[in-house]
């Protein structure tokens, strides 16, 4: 799967409230792009995923959006 598709499979499991799953997606398609726009749609993505995270949940989104943010430096440099 490319990371198009890995971000709107994660966009449909995070609708569905599977939130787990959702970040395991995303982390891969973060992983995966050097896009700037991509990963700005991860981030994106990632900071719903922390709004609705419960307590115990919000490390796995702050890592998602920790590795974008980082990817994003290093490609603009």
């Amino acid at each position: 799967m490319d990371v198009a598709g890995t971000i709107e499979e994660a966009r449909r499991e995070l609708g569905a409230g599977h939130e787990k799953q959702a970040a395991r997606l995303l982390t891969d398609a973060a992983y995966a792009t050097h896009d700037p726009a991509v990963e700005a749609e991860i981030r994106r993505l990632a900071e719903e995923g922390l709004q609705h995270a419960g307590r115990f949940g919000k490390g796995r989104w702050e890592e998602i959006i920790r590795i974008a943010e980082l990817r994003a430096t290093r490609g603009s440099g």
